[in-house]
């Protein structure tokens, strides 16, 4: 594991701050084989979901949600596979509020099971058309049934975040009754504030002591905001995708979670976190989603500098303009030549080359790549940048 070295703002760690804390021992489900294979037009192989299982296992989540029994016998198969692999992480599928589901899950030999049902008005009335009574009488047997057959049961409220909060806490009392052993908090549309998030997860545990994992999407973008502040108060597990994959906008991402909660809280977890990047491109590879340039940790542009201000300041001290090496998440920092670089910029790429240059040269250089970027829009490759060097050292050769 790299060592962290982290320079993140000193408020963060303020008592003022942390005293309103309820930071408890804090655990990873991973649900990229699942809810992240139901971004729209993703489909993983069995060796794709085979791969990324074992990639997550190295990285050391707690959990990983593999799939939906129910889809195929491909999928079960495939989730036995994983299962018989014993990879370290406890192995979850998910199920409906139906018993021939749970069977399913019990063919496959996982020892986790997250059993879900809708508990919002808006969707007991225009999507599964039941009542609240109706649900309880639905899913209660289906814990009952998956814990007398061994399994851990996560039960998911459905857009709980849109639930009326009397029928919610007496669903996770009847559903913990019945042998559930935690809640899944769906924020299903990603609806909720950070504000709003902590002041339910709170409440939730204050008024039924269940252990809460929190499922945030990403509608609004808060879904990693929400997720930790969920833990702050009281959460023990997050939901998280590889490259935040899901539904419409996908879920909170693994990436930024994990490293939120190692360098902005100082919670080690554990994680080997230089394999992040690798496993960004796994998933993307095997998801055909690109991840974007500016994607936080493992963006292309993550550690990218360009203007001169900045490079100057990154070279200098790389705690200028980062706050944690990007060696820590697989990543390398990329000195970019273009329009917004600097004198120190093409210093740096010279000695870099061991190219000799006087002041006035160098001017004349960064003058012509930055006519040269501004006309095309885009950022010099380094033998065009090579290109300009030679020409203004008057070299006819290469180097």
């Amino acid at each position: 594991m790299v060592k962290m070295e982290t320079h993140t703002s000193h408020y963060n760690f303020i008592k003022d701050v942390q005293e309103h804390y309820a930071l408890g021992d804090i655990k990873i489900d991973d649900t990229t084989l699942r809810d992240g294979e139901q971004t729209a037009g993703v489909v993983f192989r069995r060796e794709d979901k085979l791969q990324i299982a074992r990639e997550l296992a190295e990285l050391g989540v707690h959990q990983i949600e593999a799939g939906i029994p129910i889809i195929s016998r491909d999928e079960r198969e495939t989730i036995k596979t994983i299962v018989k692999e014993n990879l370290g992480p406890s192995i979850m599928a998910w199920s409906r509020s139906v018993k021939s589901d749970v069977d399913k899950i019990l063919e496959t030999e996982c020892d986790a099971i997250a059993i879900s049902i809708a508990t919002s008005d808006i969707h007991l009335k225009y999507k599964i058309k039941k009542t609240r009574d109706e649900i309880l009488d639905m899913i209660i047997p289906c814990i009952e049934y998956a814990k007398d057959h061994g399994l851990y049961v996560s039960f998911n409220a459905e857009d709980a975040t849109r639930t009326e909060y009397d029928f919610l806490v007496r669903f996770i009392r009847e559903c913990k009754n019945a042998g559930g052993d935690r809640l899944r908090l769906c924020d299903t549309v990603g609806a909720m504030t950070p504000s709003a998030t902590k002041f339910l997860v709170k409440n939730l545990i204050k008024d039924t002591g269940i252990p809460i994992e929190i499922h945030e999407h990403n509608d609004y973008g808060l879904a990693v905001a929400n997720s930790l502040a969920a833990c702050e108060a009281g959460a023990e597990w997050i939901s998280v995708s590889v490259n935040g994959l899901g539904e419409r906008a996908g879920n909170a991402s693994l990436e930024q979670v994990i490293m939120n909660l190692m360098a902005l809280y100082n919670i080690d977890l554990g994680f080997k976190t230089e394999r992040l990047m690798e496993l960004s491109l796994l998933v993307e590879e095997a998801s055909g989603i690109k991840v974007s340039k500016d994607k936080p940790i493992v963006g292309e542009n993550a550690f990218a500098h360009e203007s001169g201000i900045h490079t100057h300041g990154v070279l200098s001290k790389w705690y200028t303009y980062e706050t944690f090496k990007p060696e820590m998440v697989g990543q390398q920092r990329k000195i970019i030549v273009g329009k917004m670089s600097g004198k120190h910029t093409i210093r740096s790429k010279l000695d870099e080359w061991d190219i000799i240059a006087n002041s006035e040269q160098i001017i004349e250089i960064l003058k012509r790549v930055r006519d040269t970027s501004e006309k095309r829009k885009s950022p010099l490759g380094d033998e065009e940048f090579l290109d300009i060097i030679r020409d203004v050292l008057g070299y006819e050769n290469g180097f």
